[in-house]
């Protein structure tokens, strides 16, 4: 038996490896294991496999980089101020808080993982781009539940108002409507597009108390077939804004605390 196995190992060893599967991705040297990856099964991770040694093309096993900015810190910018915050302002209640009749911008970043394309042997078409899908989704949300969701969808809206979501700030085009569930969802396949660099949110009705809406961003290899997308596909990766609808849009912000930290009595308590 041992022969058997002894025999095996050395089979295995020797099979000859295509040009493609021996470029390793995402993560430092080292013996390659079983998972998927765009290099496929056994093609994970770069180091000696099946006698030769991989070369690895990225420290980052991620398909690519998912972020939505927005002003969360109400100062006309969107910048480091904003991004300080960090997810907390993204992620909670009341996220960011726009008036009913009031636009403000969303910065979008979907951009796949460059360094994930081969650059070492024969150069070859191995861009990912023909499965890869950005995506933008609206929904409100029940925060009363522990998965947010509510038991119909009219009760979806009396709750949460309604928001849109336009391509440009003059509303020429709209992309999003959140009271329409034909309209909740956006999809730009890399084989023929690429996301918007920015959008639009316009408040329409104001989100009553236990409701929000959140806006999803995210990249998927979600145009795999068959086989492919139970062995070879991979988490997809997003990024979220939390935002509510008040009565109204006014600057500035009602609903930004501008009370001073330290006040002195202007008159003596007696």
């Amino acid at each position: 038996m041992k022969t058997f196995l002894s025999l095996l190992v050395l089979a295995v060893a020797l099979l000859p490896v295509s040009e493609s599967r021996a470029q390793s991705f995402g993560a430092p040297p080292g013996w390659n294991y079983f998972g998927p990856g765009w290099g496929g099964w056994m093609a994970w991770g770069g180091g000696y496999g099946f006698g030769e040694w991989h070369q690895y093309q990225s420290i980052s096993p991620l398909m690519g980089k998912v972020e939505i900015r927005a002003d969360v810190d109400y100062d006309a910018k969107i910048d480091f101020g904003d991004k300080q915050l960090g997810k907390e302002a993204k992620f909670n209640p009341y996220g960011l808080m726009v008036g009913s009749g009031e636009l403000t911008k969303l910065l979008l970043t979907a951009q796949p993982n460059g360094d994930r394309n081969v650059t070492v042997g024969e150069p070859r078409v191995t861009m990912p781009f023909h499965i890869l899908v950005a995506s933008l989704e609206v929904r409100g949300v029940n925060l009363g539940d522990k998965r947010g969701r509510f038991k119909s969808f009219e009760q979806e809206v009396a709750t949460c108002g309604r928001l849109l979501v336009w391509l440009d700030h003059n509303r020429k085009y709209l992309l999003l409507d959140s009271a329409d569930p034909a309209r909740r969802k956006v999809e730009w396949p890399f084989s023929s597009s690429v996301p918007p660099e920015r959008v639009f949110v316009e408040g329409v009705m104001p989100t009553h108390p236990g409701g929000a809406f959140v806006v999803t961003l995210e990249l998927d290899d979600s145009k795999r077939t068959w086989l492919s997308k139970f062995f070879y596909s991979e988490p997809a990766i997003w990024d979220r804004q939390l935002i509510t609808v008040h009565p109204k849009g006014v600057t500035p912000k009602p609903w930004k605390d501008n009370t001073p930290v330290w006040a002195s009595r202007a008159v003596a308590v007696p």
